[in-house]
């Protein structure tokens, strides 16, 4: 198996968390605009001989999608923080050497620079004027995602601790205890 799988995971919940949220206020603000053009061009209209009206018509198709893609606010942080524990659930399950303590330290450190670039990047979306209203909504995955070197560092920090401490545990269950005792 890949013994090394812990040392791309940074950079894997950088991209995916940067994407799941762009995706979730994409979708938001997509349809916000398609509700109001809808209730824009249909609200006057009536349907069957004048019994349905055009808004409720509108309001009971268009207006549940939005709501829920109201979800997406607490479904995209939910996502972020799940991906955060399985790279430490991961980093608990990879068999590893010492040795490879230098080159996590090293690619964590390369994922605190790429992270500062993505939140550089999401802050500049976060402002444009279109969005800005929708992104308002994502509060948690804001905070992550605009202190992302901060959180990048905590969890590369967390996830090569629970990696290399547990080394020594799993040395006594491969080769049979290790106690001159036993």
């Amino acid at each position: 198996m890949n013994n090394r799988g812990g040392l791309t995971d940074l950079f894997i919940f950088m991209i995916f968390g940067f994407a799941i949220v762009l995706i979730a206020v994409i979708f938001i603000y997509i349809g916000n605009v398609t509700n109001t053009q809808l209730h824009e061009t249909m609200d006057g209209m009536t349907f069957n001989k004048g019994t349905v009206n055009g808004s409720d018509i509108v309001s009971n198709t268009f207006g549940d999608v939005n709501s829920a893609y109201g979800g997406l606010y607490w479904i995209s942080i939910f996502l972020i923080v799940g991906m955060i524990l399985s790279i430490f659930i991961g980093s608990y399950l990879v068999t590893t050497k010492p040795i490879f303590f230098i080159p996590y330290f090293f690619i964590t450190i390369i994922a605190v620079i790429v992270a500062v670039g993505i939140s550089n990047a999401y802050e500049s979306v976060m402002q444009n004027e279109t969005l800005a209203s929708t992104f308002t909504g994502f509060t948690g995955a804001n905070f992550i995602m605009l202190n992302l070197p901060m959180w990048i560092s905590i969890i590369g920090v967390v996830g090569a601790v629970i990696m290399f401490v547990r080394m020594g545990s799993r040395d006594d269950q491969i080769y049979g205890g290790g106690s001159i005792y036993g």
